[in-house]
């Protein structure tokens, strides 16, 4: 049985653009994540968001995904050394080299308050103007988690378990609005740049703002990955929130946050299915729902209707990204990666996968 037939979903085709290969763990592993996920889900494709700042090779294992599995598209990430070393050149050398070897876009992690605090600079820097221009005129997509929920700037309101993570955010990191302002900064200079801001932007608290961001940049487009605090605050003013999903269909993109934990003892249900069923759930029931996940009540889903869903689950997918993956250069990706570990230190497990994708492509 699969996740819609249990949970009674309706039968939709499905994209999900944000899925994560970072986790450590044996590469055939992995793809079994990622093959049961995408049948279970009835996902027809998925995107990998590379995540190098947490792994070294991260973009080098979602390119080997997307080599071995139908369906999948890989967005790899910038790689800093947080020295001089950081220029304009070595970032547009970056992105051409992705290009070449056949990524589908880019993931930017760089925004979230402790990754854009050890980048020491702000992200609309010139520095990343030959960056996003070339991105820019191959209409590659940004996926920019920029932030977090404004709660966790706040000591007094700041979730328990984002606390322990460490995410709490003082006057040492940038402020929500300065990087905000930071992010709009990037569109005035590239207006034309393909730009899908993770986590709905992080402003399901702010109306106003969604709209005029909607409004003014007609690239931009939200994702719905949770974020639990998104689908809180959407609930609060449901008709409100629903009409803008009703008006912008054509701007926000189902994803996930699903990664290759390594679970696979456990039923695919148990293992993965937490952040699906929320985000499915609210968008299409009609009846009040308490989600397993997260045990809060939500009293007023959407209940979208088909046309709408099939733009958000499907539609916008194809459009960003398109029908099919961009094709795979192996030979560029085998001179790329063994040119690599001179470049950038790597420990005994790192050096030895990436000999395994390295062989995969010659």
């Amino acid at each position: 049985m699969k996740s819609f037939e249990l949970h009674g979903y309706r039968p939709r085709p499905v994209c999900d653009m944000h899925v994560h290969p970072h986790v450590e763990a044996p590469l055939d592993e992995s793809e079994a994540v990622f093959r049961s996920v995408m049948e279970y889900f009835r996902d027809e494709r998925i995107v990998l968001e590379a995540l190098p700042c947490y792994d070294t090779i991260n973009n080098f294992k979602a390119l080997y995904f997307k080599s071995r599995i139908g369906g999948v598209y890989a967005d790899l990430g910038l790689i800093h050394h947080y020295d001089e070393r950081d220029t304009a050149d070595y970032y547009l050398d970056q992105v051409k080299a992705f290009y070449a070897m056949g990524c589908d876009g880019i993931k930017m992690l760089d925004g979230k308050p402790d990754c854009r605090k050890q980048l020491g600079r702000p992200l609309n820097d010139p520095v990343f103007d030959p960056f996003y221009a070339f991105c820019e005129e191959k209409g590659l997509p940004i996926v920019l988690h920029y932030g977090d929920p404004r709660d966790f700037w706040d000591p007094e309101r700041i979730p328990q378990w984002a606390l322990k993570r460490g995410w709490l955010y003082d006057s040492s990191f940038v402020s929500f609005e300065e990087g905000q302002n930071e992010v709009l900064g990037i569109l005035e200079k590239f207006p034309r740049l393909k730009l899908i801001l993770a986590h709905f932007f992080f402003v399901s608290d702010d109306y106003d703002t969604a709209c005029r961001i909607m409004e003014t940049w007609q690239n931009v487009c939200f994702d719905l990955t949770p974020g639990t605090e998104m689908y809180v605050n959407f609930n609060a003013d449901a008709q409100k929130w629903r009409d803008f999903f009703v008006r912008y269909a054509d701007r926000i993109l189902y994803g996930t946050d699903t990664y290759n934990w390594r679970q696979l003892d456990k039923p695919i249900e148990a293992g993965y299915s937490h952040a699906v069923n929320l985000v499915r759930s609210f968008l299409e029931r009609t009846e009040p729902f308490t989600d397993k996940w997260t045990g809060r009540e939500f009293t007023h889903p959407f209940g979208l209707d088909d046309a709408t869903l099939d733009k958000i689950y499907t539609g916008n997918f194809v459009r960003m990204f398109g029908e099919k993956p961009r094709a795979l250069n192996g030979e560029r990706i085998c001179a790329e990666g063994e040119k690599f570990p001179k470049k950038y230190p790597l420990d005994d497990r790192q050096a030895e996968t990436l000999r395994q994708i390295i062989a995969h492509f010659k």
